[in-house]
This record gives C-alpha cells, structure tokens and sequence, in this order.
C-alpha cells in the first residue's frame, strides 16, 4: 500500500465509510475522512473516542500504524469474514 492509496480512499467524492485490513488481521473502522492523519509511512488512527461537554467527538486513544502493514480496504457495510449477511426474519 502507498499513501496515495490512502489518500484517494479518503479524498471519494462521496465519501464512503471503510475499513482498514491490517497484516495481523486487525480491522479498523474509518467512518470520516478527517479523522486520519497520513504522512509517507504511517497513519494516525483514532481507535477510542470521547465527548467533550457540547457533545463534540474527542479522539481519546490513537494508534500509528506503518502504511506497511495496510492490507485492504472493504466498504464498512461488509461484513469483516466477506460473506453475505443473513436476512432478518
């Protein structure tokens, strides 16, 4: 994976939620294009949120991870194992 492979992803016109598939299997949900920061070997991740006082989100824990170890990319809507979601009864 490369930068710009990040970059477009969040710079989608619409902007669609996704997740990012890491090497060891971990996923990570990216519901707004502007809670990532990316530079030419890592990302920056929000992986816990808080709220202030007016209700606004708070990134209350992070994670940096090697662009390295960036797998994939699946739409959030996807469920994480790729097969199909079962209909409601």
């Amino acid at each position: 994976m490369l930068p710009t492979d990040v970059l477009d992803r969040l710079e989608d016109r619409p902007f669609k939620p996704f997740r990012i598939h890491l090497s060891d299997g971990t996923t990570l949900g990216v519901i707004d294009p502007g809670m990532i920061i990316v530079s030419k070997s890592s990302v920056v991740i929000p992986s816990a949120f808080d709220r202030d006082e007016e209700g606004r989100r708070l990134a209350k824990h992070w994670r940096t991870i090697s662009i390295n170890h960036i797998v994939q990319f699946t739409e959030l809507e996807e469920p994480i194992n790729g097969g199909k979601r079962k209909k409601k009864q």
